[in-house]
């Protein structure tokens, strides 16, 4: 644990007191013939020179130490902060006060510790936060003050460590359906070549032409010796896995200037209910973010399995109070794919651009405000590339209700 200042932090005129007392007790016991003067200089010399030296011995061995470096959790919700305290040396140190600073989060019942640590000893600081609003936070340091035994020498230090603090959107619950059947997440299939083999079943004898590595050895040397005819093989459960890609609209020119922050809110808030609901059916999810202030425009984390963590820590990172930057049109390849003789969005022609890159099957899901019927019109092109169009509008009607597991609307 490193310390961002010491003595700099030390009261200046106990400072000083140590500074230019110092030299003025020695020049009166060199040149004071009086036997208990000097006796008196050298008492208050040693008293300095002592305590000094504790506070110093206690700087290096205090030690404060976050039990987390991150925190995860979802907007509306408590977060308990611990700090462990830590006096590593022999000597006792008096009238500890230690403290964290939250930064920009809400906090209630905020404790301050006051204690005496004694030898070889430790106590933990610990705070409550409420996180009302999403984002990503730095909370600290704590600053830790205290004293020799006599109080000549208050210290104050600030610790360098902070934790990062990830406040992803409200939990809501939401529905999606597909007309065509296709789930999300794998479906059971009867077709052999659609087989995970992260999903074993069961054992089957060896047949001719099967391959060497399905061969479960271990279980075959158990039911027989080891001949031919006695071999088993594993099996495994057919899926067929369907990935959702999100697209994400952040765009703010293309909301309405009329409650503007608030359904940008809602759309990461639905981004974020897909994702959670997408993750408990083990969906391979990704998503594509576009904002007008991101260099490029774009953020994209290709579909996987284990991507929701990822997914909402970006979430969480969303600034939906940048202002526009109208510097930041389409892309190269963005103008290049896009339909020709058509006048079109930049986050319509993004979508076009991205969905050509999709696998086979993929559910390509819009989230954000209205692109009109022209977009609409545009985007049907990427059937042709045996995609699954879906869109997810937000727009007034989806405030109706400010009661966090409320559902957004969807068109």
């Amino acid at each position: 644990m490193k310390w961002v200042s010491s003595w700099d932090k030390i009261e200046i005129k106990r400072k000083n007191l140590f500074i230019k007392g110092i030299p003025v007790l020695i020049a009166i016991w060199l040149f004071t013939p009086a036997a208990l003067i000097q006796f008196i200089c050298l008492f208050f010399i040693f008293i300095l020179v002592i305590s000094r030296l504790y506070i110093e011995y206690l700087i290096r061995n205090i030690h404060v130490t976050r039990m987390d470096t991150e925190l995860r959790v979802f907007r509306h919700e408590w977060v308990r902060v611990e700090i462990k305290i830590e006096n590593r040396g022999l000597l006792p140190a008096f009238m500890i006060v230690a403290g964290d600073l939250p930064g920009d989060l809400s906090v209630f019942r905020l404790h301050k510790t006051f204690c005496t640590l004694f030898r070889r000893s430790w106590t933990l600081l610990y705070w409550d936060g409420l996180c009302a609003e999403r984002g990503v936070f730095s909370l600290g340091p704590a600053v830790v003050r205290g004293t020799d035994p006599l109080g000549i020498f208050p210290f104050s230090l600030t610790a360098k460590e902070t934790t990062k603090l990830y406040v992803y959107p409200v939990i809501r619950s939401i529905a999606i359906k597909n007309k065509r059947g296709i789930p999300l997440g794998n479906l059971i299939s009867a077709n052999p070549l659609f087989e995970d083999i992260t999903r074993y079943r069961s054992l089957r004898p060896y047949h001719t032409g099967d391959e060497p590595r399905r061969i479960n050895w271990k279980v075959s040397a158990h039911v027989s010796n080891g001949t031919h005819g006695g071999l088993l093989v594993n099996e495994y459960e057919a899926t067929a896995s369907y990935p959702l890609m999100i697209f994400l609209n952040m765009d703010q020119d293309e909301y309405p200037r009329k409650n503007k922050k608030p359904l940008m809110e809602r759309t990461i808030e639905a981004a974020a209910a897909l994702c959670l609901k997408a993750s408990r059916e083990r969906q391979a999810l990704g998503l594509i973010i576009y904002s007008s202030w991101h260099k490029g425009g774009l953020t994209v984390i290709t579909p996987a399995t284990f991507t929701l963590v990822l997914i909402l820590e970006r979430l969480a990172a969303i600034d939906c109070t940048k202002p526009f930057n109208a510097a930041l049109n389409m892309s190269a390849d963005d103008l290049d794919n896009a339909p020709n003789n058509m006048s079109i969005r930049n986050s319509t022609a993004a979508m076009l651009n991205q969905g050509r890159y999709l696998s086979y099957g993929t559910r390509y899901l819009y989230t954000g405000p209205d692109l009109g019927d022209e977009a609409y019109i545009n985007l049907n092109l990427l059937k042709k590339h045996h995609l699954y169009l879906e869109y997810m509008i937000i727009d007034e009607r989806s405030l109706s209700s400010i009661v966090p597991g409320n559902s957004p609307v969807i068109r």
